[in-house]
């Protein structure tokens, strides 16, 4: 036993002296040639051993070369496929003796690599890959790998990997791209499967067509467990600074962090503290952008999420308003694919000095039309000092406090053709909107909605209204038609298509005010129906229909209105500053017009309508003091000043008109008040806003209402009184003139009647002058005639001229 022993020392002995005595004794650069013969009987191509080799065997199996390459394929532009200036490789002796494979540091330096695609798709690595190989040659090697007649390895242990000063270049014949991996450094720790092992690693790249140029760093400990299929990297840090002028930014650095872990057993994939930044440029625009989530996948069901998303970034453009813009965004995220679902929960997103949160829901991601629901709530917000800080000029508004509060709520669901507002709340200022808002397709978008404002001050929000009274100028016609000449928006009108109803409880407009207003709207082809709308205003109530049917070449406008016991004088004074008349108005109108303009809608305007008021007055002429000035004025007189209003009161008014082309003509307005009757007759031009009417003011019998006393004289007569001039200034004057004109002609026909009985007998010459028109004076009808005055002759008086009548008259009366 003790012989065997000291045998097996000896036979180790001598194996051992023998494999330190190999290097001395075969010299490996003797079989360069044979070992290129070899390569290129395999591979097709020529292998060159340009450097010595080195060739050791104890403690280590070492392999040094000096530079090598080898050729490309044919048909390919570079001259080597692959060129080496140095190579090692260490390998322990001992434990390949018990089935373990312990390497040393695997070196590799100065390795240029040429990879190429020829403009038919080949590769030149397609013949290493075993194609050039005779059919089934590949399929028997591996049928002979894999039938375990080979021994397995107990372990392997790599030292490291050292590969310094490489250069991986890569061209593209079908595409005409090229790109370069060049000053390649890979330094590794020693590679033990399930250990980490780190990993440092940098190199540049370069891109010809896109032009750019990026240099790479990455650190990070890996761990690969090839048994168990779990790799993982830890600490991983990855940073690059790139720039090219043809890419999305001129300059940008990049970098990302983070630990990888990989089960492919169980498919799962997550990072933990994973975070990207970027900075990057371009002319004046610029990105500041970080973002950072804990992420897991299940590969197996697509599934992933990420956890604690929050995404930061300052973006810097003259195209946005202010030039700058901030985001802050938080959320959890998680996505679905074989369910093609995508959750946003837990949204909080802040833009500027917005803040929204919410949730969000989409489905049906890879689909032509995704679909999306959810709710998002934007708090409350100064619109007019966001405005600001973003450059943004908010027209000119009476009020300078309004858009200071505004805040959105909303439950929606949508695609990207349809958006709905299902629950739709709004605060602006002191207003609240409610309801809901629909929008059907996005390309010619179709809107639906019902919507409740519980109050509203417009005129806060319209431009201020100078204080200073302008002095009013009349306007040259042409320039008023030029004014409303501008061409109505015919072709906007028929684009729209809306359908819905708006309630507002209060409302201020221009001055006025109104409450529980209703209108229901259906708009689409070109037809526009208002109707109905409602309102309540001034103690009375308003209810309409408008149509406008942009449909043919003109704007045809329909309208129908009825106001009901409203006062029109608080009506008037808010609406105007000047309240001209005063009293309950009841009033109807059914109007129609058509044209390309504001004008030529006025100028042809037809229909009729009806008003009535009641226990009002009209202000700015008071009749009865133009009566008395022109009286005063007859007879040379001159009046005291009088403190009585400028009005005339009534107690009924009432009236119709016609409307032809644009021509308001009322014939049968009649207003009754304490001292007067009142007849009116005369024609209204809308366009030109002309006034041509005449009133026929009586005096009637009573000494009431506004101080009559003075005209009791005046009893019985009937007053002309024209009013002409425009809407803005209109001048009333009394035709007193032909008023005693007139009295003067009715009293000549009565004394010629009287002469005609006195001639022909009181029967005939009554009948003549009643024929006359005039009526018998009642000194004739009661004095006795004597029969001396029936047969004694009496000379003729010669007859009075109108003018003399006429005269006579002033002076009785003045």
């Amino acid at each position: 036993m003790r012989i065997l022993f000291k045998l097996i020392i000896l036979v180790v002995i001598i194996v051992i002296a023998g494999l330190i005595a190999l290097p001395f004794i075969v010299d490996p650069n003797d079989y360069k040639q044979e070992i290129s013969d070899q390569v290129e009987k395999a591979t097709g191509r020529t292998l060159t051993l340009d450097g010595d080799i080195g060739l050791s065997v104890f403690p280590w199996i070492a392999l040094e070369m000096g530079p090598l390459s080898l050729s490309n394929a044919k048909g390919f532009k570079a001259e080597h496929f692959a060129k080496v200036e140095a190579a090692e490789i260490r390998i322990k002796l001992m434990p390949l003796l018990q089935k373990q494979l312990e390497m040393d540091t695997i070196v590799l330096d100065g390795l240029v690599l040429n990879l190429e695609k020829n403009k038919a798709g080949k590769t030149n690595w397609d013949d290493l890959a075993g194609s050039n190989k005779p059919d089934g040659s590949t399929k028997e090697s591996e049928t002979k790998s894999s039938d375990g007649s080979a021994p397995a390895l107990a372990a392997i242990s790599i030292a490291g990997v050292k590969l310094s000063n490489a250069n991986i270049l890569w061209a593209d014949a079908s595409t005409s791209q090229s790109y370069s991996l060049e000053n390649l450094n890979l330094t590794t720790d020693p590679l033990v499967p399930g250990e980490p092992t780190a990993v440092e690693i940098d190199f540049d790249i370069n891109s010809a067509k896109p032009q750019a140029k990026a240099h790479i760093n990455l650190n990070t400990k890996v761990i690969v467990d090839l048994e168990n299929q779990q790799y993982a990297l830890t600490g991983l840090e990855f940073t690059t600074q790139a720039e090219g002028k043809e890419l999305p930014f001129s300059k940008a650095d990049i970098s990302l962090n983070g630990d990888i872990n990989a089960d492919m057993v169980e498919q799962l994939v997550s990072i933990d503290n994973f975070s990207l930044a970027i900075k990057a440029n371009k002319d004046q625009q610029a990105i500041d952008a970080k973002l950072s989530a804990n992420v897991s996948s299940n590969l197996a069901n697509q599934q992933t999420t990420l956890k604690a998303v929050n995404l930061t970034a300052v973006i810097n453009d003259p195209a946005l308003p202010g030039e700058k813009a901030k985001l802050n965004l938080t959320a959890d995220i998680s996505a679905d694919m074989q369910q093609q679902t995508l959750t946003l929960s837990t949204l909080v997103l802040e833009l500027q000095d917005l803040l929204i949160s919410g949730d969000i829901n989409a489905s049906k991601l890879l689909s032509d039309n995704p679909n999306f629901a959810g709710q998002i709530d934007i708090k409350p917000f100064n619109l007019r000092q966001l405005a600001n800080k973003l450059a943004i000029e908010l027209p000119p508004m009476a009020d300078g406090s309004t858009l200071e509060l505004v805040q959105v709520k909303t439950a929606f669901e949508g695609s990207t053709q349809h958006f709905n507002a299902k629950q739709l709340d709004v605060t602006l200022d002191q207003s609240k909107l409610t309801g809901n808002l629909a929008v059907d397709n996005f390309a010619k978008p179709a809107i639906n909605f019902k919507l409740a404002l519980d109050e509203i001050d417009i005129d806060r929000y319209l431009p201020p209204v100078s204080k200073e009274e302008k002095p009013t100028v009349p306007v040259p016609p042409a320039t008023t038609a030029a004014a409303g000449a501008s061409e109505l928006p015919l072709e906007t009108l028929r684009q729209i298509n809306v359908k819905g109803i708006l309630d507002i409880g209060k409302l201020k407009v221009s001055g006025t005010h109104s409450e529980k207003i209703h209108l229901e709207i259906n708009a689409a082809d070109g037809l526009i129906k208002l109707n109905p709308i409602s309102a309540n205003m001034y103690q009375g109530q308003y209810q309409g229909n408008v149509s406008l049917d942009a449909r043919g070449k003109t704007l045809k406008l329909t309208i129908n209105e009825n106001l009901k016991d409203v006062q029109v004088g608080p009506l008037l004074k808010d609406l105007s500053g000047d309240d001209k008349i005063s009293g309950t108005a009841n009033a109807q109108a059914k109007l129609t017009g058509n044209g390309a303009t504001v004008d030529q809608i006025k100028q042809t305007l037809t229909g009729n309508g009806k008003f009535s008021f009641t226990d009002g007055a009209l202000k700015g002429i008071n009749v009865a003091e133009s009566i008395r000035k022109a009286k005063a004025a007859l007879k040379g007189e001159k009046l005291p000043a009088s403190d009585a209003p400028l009005q005339t009161d009534f107690s009924s008014l009432t009236g119709s008109f016609t409307a032809t082309n644009g021509i308001i003509n009322n014939q049968d307005l009649l207003a009754k008040s304490p001292l007067l009757r009142i007849n009116g007759t005369g024609m209204v031009d809308l366009p030109k806003e002309g006034i041509d009417y005449t009133l026929k003011v009586s005096i009637v019998g009573t000494t009431k209402g506004q101080d009559a006393t003075d005209l009791a004289d005046l009893e019985g007569l009937t007053i002309p009184v024209n009013i002409t001039g425009t809407f803005a200034q209109p001048k009333p004057t009394v035709d007193i003139a032909n008023l005693l004109k007139e009295q003067a002609t009715e009293e000549m026909k009565a004394k010629v009647a009287d002469k005609l009985e006195d001639k022909l007998g009181s029967d005939l010459g009554g009948l003549l002058g009643g024929a006359l028109g005039t009526k018998k004076s009642e000194t004739t009808a009661t004095e006795p005639t004597s029969k001396t005055a029936e047969t004694a002759p009496t000379q003729e008086a010669p007859a009075e001229s109108a003018e003399d009548i006429l005269k006579n008259k002033l002076k009785s009366l003045f």
